[in-house]
């Protein structure tokens, strides 16, 4: 049985670069960006969002980012084979905390976020305006300590992304 392993933090952390990068080393890592329909916008009752309006503030309040668990399942059946599974995201975490071997925080300062979000490369819509980066960074700190007072393991996530997989690959 594979062991899973968790990769979080906060949208602009670094989350799907680590999983490019853990993918270029050998492991199977999944994502939003790399694995179509892990994630998806889905209202309370777990419908999916027809269509994404991120600065329409009546939609964010509808819709939430979340893991597909059908879509999680089939992935993890696909790889069952493989020696370990890291799942990089954020949306409802702490649902699946427990039935992971290892969580890691990609832990980042205000600055570094700040200039990961504005990047012209960034290839996520979420967070490109001010509203919702100014919401990123007053959560920042306490997002974070939330995530580590649970027990994941931190990672320096400022760190080159060499270093960040490295240190994740060491634990």
């Amino acid at each position: 049985m594979s062991k899973l392993y968790l990769v979080t933090g906060i949208s602009g952390s670094g989350k799907t670069t680590t999983a490019r990068h853990l993918q270029q080393r050998g492991e199977v890592a999944l994502d939003s960006k790399l694995n179509h329909g892990l994630y998806q916008f889905m209202d309370s009752n777990g419908k999916t969002a027809d269509s994404v309006h991120l600065p329409d503030e009546e939609w964010r309040k509808k819709y939430k980012w979340q893991l597909n668990e059908k879509v999680l399942d089939q992935l993890l059946k696909q790889h069952s084979k493989a020696e370990r599974i890291f799942l990089c995201g954020r949306a409802n975490i702490f649902q699946y905390w427990d039935k992971a071997d290892k969580v890691f925080l990609l832990k980042v300062d205000a600055p570094t976020l700040l200039q990961r979000l504005n990047s012209e490369t960034r290839d996520n819509l979420f967070a490109k305006d001010a509203a919702t980066q100014n919401q990123l960074i007053d959560s920042l700190e306490e997002t974070q300590d939330r995530i580590t007072k649970r027990g994941a393991i931190v990672i320096d996530a400022t760190l080159p992304i060499s270093e960040v997989v490295e240190l994740i690959l060491k634990n």
